[in-house]
């Protein structure tokens, strides 16, 4: 073929050119995989990874028995050293974590270290320790941090743009009632994040980039309105009558959409614009609106949701993919080293630093 048209492609040159011990060819048609497969998640991207630290093994034994073919003339007690002194710079490079998810448009990834989660940049950068979180919601370039996958009692909301973090204000702030934040929505790109604690007869909805909850309208003005725009038949004790049924008026959720609530339990959601009502039997939980589009969650099924009441079934991920050229392995020892390429030279990178490979150093020291 002329060119490497997918992943597919790229992974069979790597494992067949690998199977005839052509190495460095190898390692390059694996480095195309990672390039075009964009699908992290795969069993079959762990597999390719798994084979990179193999043929890059194979590489640096390679590497360390030509040393002393390369230059049979050279002291061999001074290669031997220099040898050791590479290796022994390698070992600093090793980055102490169990596993690492897929890293973002903000070079960016959540990665495990003894069953807790933490955030690191693509160069080996901690940004938030690994300390007592057991549960991650990446989207629209935030990172919630959750102490529980189910009910969490508390969230850690990373900024990934503006690289800042802040821990939401406790549940039983907003209702004292509430000892959970319930079911936890998708982070939205404008900071917006809704959660529906348990014991609570408003959603928890909080602004990240501004680190405030949103402010209601005056209630008793806000359904004057409604009624003069024949949006609610009629109302009483800050109550609308609605569907044969007397409501309250609970969180706003963007574009005008409110929950409803009858004896603190939710009966729906209604677009005060239009007078659209959605049945809570149908549209379980809504998340925070941005860009055209609610979040909605219907059971295990998620879905968008336009102010229409028009479903979407895809919404473009604004963490987009991952452009630089980072990649995690994890080594034998079952730390994680970090490649890269650099203008056809392999470094091993941590931080700000960056060491040569092993073949590449010794040479540059022989000069």
């Amino acid at each position: 073929m002329d060119s490497v048209p997918n992943s597919r492609v790229a992974k069979l040159a790597a494992l067949v050119l690998y199977e005839n011990k052509k190495l460095i060819e190898a390692r390059t048609y694996a480095n195309m995989y990672f390039e075009l497969e964009e699908d992290k998640s795969t069993e079959d991207y762990r597999y390719m990874l798994n084979t990179f630290v193999e043929i890059q093994d194979e590489i640096t034994e390679q590497n360390s028995k030509e040393i002393f073919l390369l230059w049979p003339n050279k002291d061999a007690r001074r290669l031997d050293s220099i040898n050791k002194l590479w290796t022994t710079k390698a070992m600093s490079f090793a980055i102490d974590i169990d596993s690492i998810y897929q890293l973002n448009k903000h070079n960016l990834a959540i990665f495990s270290k003894d069953d807790k989660l933490g955030i690191i940049d693509d160069v080996g950068n901690i940004v938030k320790n690994a300390q007592k979180y057991n549960h991650f919601i990446t989207y629209d370039g935030y990172i919630l941090l959750l102490d529980k996958q189910t009910n969490p009692t508390e969230i850690y909301a990373y900024n990934c743009e503006i690289k800042q973090g802040v821990l939401l204000p406790t549940v039983s702030s907003f209702n004292t009632k509430s000892t959970d934040y319930g079911k936890v929505m998708l982070p939205r790109a404008n900071g917006i994040i809704v959660t529906y604690p348990n014991n609570s007869d408003m959603a928890y909805v909080y602004n990240i980039k501004e680190e405030s909850f949103l402010v209601k309208e005056e209630l008793n003005e806000f359904l004057i309105k409604l009624k003069k725009n024949d949006i609610v038949e009629r109302f009483k004790d800050e109550q609308i009558f609605l569907k044969d049924h007397w409501l309250n008026l609970g969180s706003h959720l963007g574009a005008g959409v409110y929950e409803l609530y009858e004896a603190d339990k939710r009966f729906g959601y209604i677009n005060t614009y239009n007078g659209l009502f959605w049945d809570v039997n149908y549209y379980n939980y809504l998340g925070g609106f941005y860009n055209g589009n609610f979040e909605l969650l219907e059971g295990d099924n998620r879905f968008w949701l336009d102010e229409d009441g028009l479903r979407r079934d895809t919404k473009k991920n604004e963490n987009d993919s991952y452009s630089g050229s980072s990649k995690f392995i994890k080594q034998a020892d079952g730390k994680y080293r970090i490649f890269q390429n650099k203008n056809g030279k392999d470094y091993l990178i941590l931080g700000d630093n960056a060491l040569l490979n092993q073949r590449q150093y010794i040479e540059k020291l022989l000069r």
